[in-house]
């Protein structure tokens, strides 16, 4: 039976500082800033948002992305009402239930608590949305609310949609999405003459630009996601299987403060390093296996993606060496070409021309890299970038026959003249690799 053992004491010395107990003190004026940015995109117009329900399940609640961005609260079945002709916001909030308080504990309430809480003009009881939203909207020329998909933990805006489409197409089932029912009831709730229209352009515009608060969490992020990988990389050996590298990144996250994963952990061994999003984890490590492990926690609503390849023996083979060391020229000259100004397409024109000089470009399966933020995969139009954006640049080269797969992932943010890369403080030199599984800070017994 495998059994593992955590040396706790090594990890614990390598903290990175821990948060407020539940989570996060609210900055109140950040959050009150972004909703007067947002009612001053739409004009004399209302924006309405809904937070999200109840969980289904015995899991933590985590409240949508967006909702969270414009308010700071982690409270189920709340409303939000943007008032851009009064430049007025309010809060709309279940009253309280004395019944679940011993069971869920206390929670926030219509009330004058929860207004001084999160700093919102007026909160009014959730009964009270329909008429206050009819008076409000006479005068308003449209409302918005957004059409995109929630986004809650581990949750991306491109699964969401693809989840969405497919339960529409489902001839045993066909319902439309959560936010399509909404506008429907917000449209019927606002009045027949009411004019919806979408406020996910511009949301996702406002979160492509990350401010202070944002960087803050997402270095921490980075830092949090580092210290998960630097662990798991040092654990390998060959007699592990995959799961047990996901579950020491875990722990190492879970400790540092992370609320759960930002994704689901993509350990790929051997022939299982040529899977892109390879997720079952159930593989038994070889010997000689090169191994791709793609992970990063979810702290304080944002995220970090960092993939790094390591061999499970801790020596590279001459091929992978030679693989390995073609990508991590590529993914340099990348991050070399991050800055205010440039695009995905001068990343993948930089990583692109390194590739081709090893002639390794046609084992390329996807795309340079994504935006990071709220979600592992975040919202925002791609376009030139500008200070205050999070991208992962994550080149990559697979070759089946071989079983070789090799990617090599960081967080970076672009800053005023160049960029900072957020989860540096993974090794990625073939050297560092080697010296870092060679040092042994875990112990783990993998016989039976």
């Amino acid at each position: 039976m495998s059994r593992a053992v955590l040396c706790v004491f090594l990890i614990i010395n390598v903290c990175v500082g821990h948060t407020a107990e539940n989570g996060f003190v609210a900055e109140k004026d950040v959050f009150a800033a972004r909703r007067d940015a947002l009612m001053e995109r739409i004009g004399p117009s209302i924006a309405v948002l809904q937070g999200m329900p109840d969980p289904r399940g015995y899991v933590p609640f985590r409240q949508d992305n967006s909702f969270y961005y414009l308010t700071g609260l982690a409270v189920s079945n709340a409303l939000l009402l943007l008032d851009g002709s009064q430049k007025q916001d309010v809060l709309f909030l279940p009253s309280r239930n004395e019944k679940s308080e011993p069971w869920e504990g206390p929670s926030l309430y219509a009330g004058a608590e929860a207004r001084t809480a999160t700093g919102v003009d007026k909160v009014m009881n959730l009964d009270e949305f329909g008429a206050e939203l009819r008076k409000r909207n006479e005068t308003s020329p449209f409302v918005y609310t957004p059409f995109m998909p929630y986004e809650t933990a581990a949750t991306s805006r491109d699964r969401a949609e693809r989840y969405d489409s497919s339960r529409l197409e489902n001839a045993l089932d066909g319902r439309t999405s959560r936010e399509e029912a909404f506008r429907k009831k917000l449209k019927e709730s606002a009045g027949a003459s009411s004019t919806i229209k979408d406020l996910s352009p511009i949301l996702d515009e406002m979160r492509r630009i990350k401010d202070a608060m944002e960087i803050d969490r997402l270095r921490t992020a980075g830092r949090i996601g580092a210290l998960g990988l630097r662990e798991a990389i040092r654990a390998a050996k060959p007699g592990m299987f995959e799961y047990q590298l996901a579950a020491v990144a875990e722990f190492v996250f879970m400790w540092h403060g992370a609320f759960g994963e930002a994704f689901f952990p993509i350990v790929g061994s051997g022939p299982n390093s040529c899977i892109l999003h390879y997720y079952e984890k159930r593989r038994r490590m070889e010997a000689g296996d090169i191994v791709v492990m793609d992970f990063g926690p979810d702290y304080g609503y944002y995220a970090s993606d960092i993939t790094r390849t390591f061999p499970v023996s801790g020596k590279f083979s001459g091929e992978q060496a030679q693989v390995y060391g073609a990508v991590l020229e590529a993914q340099k000259a990348a991050i070399l070409a991050v800055r205010p100004g440039a695009t995905f397409e001068d990343l993948e024109d930089a990583a692109g021309n390194v590739l081709e000089r090893h002639k390794y470009e046609k084992y390329t399966l996807h795309g340079i890299g994504h935006y990071v933020g709220m979600a592992v995969h975040d919202v925002g139009k791609f376009g030139p970038f500008a200070p205050g954006v999070v991208l992962a640049v994550e080149p990559g080269v697979y070759i089946p026959k071989k079983n070789i797969g090799v990617r090599i992932e960081d967080t970076v943010l672009v800053t005023e003249d160049g960029c900072e890369i957020l989860s540096r403080d993974v090794p990625k030199e073939i050297g560092e690799i080697e010296q870092l599984m060679s040092a042994g800070s875990i112990t783990i017994n993998v016989g039976d």
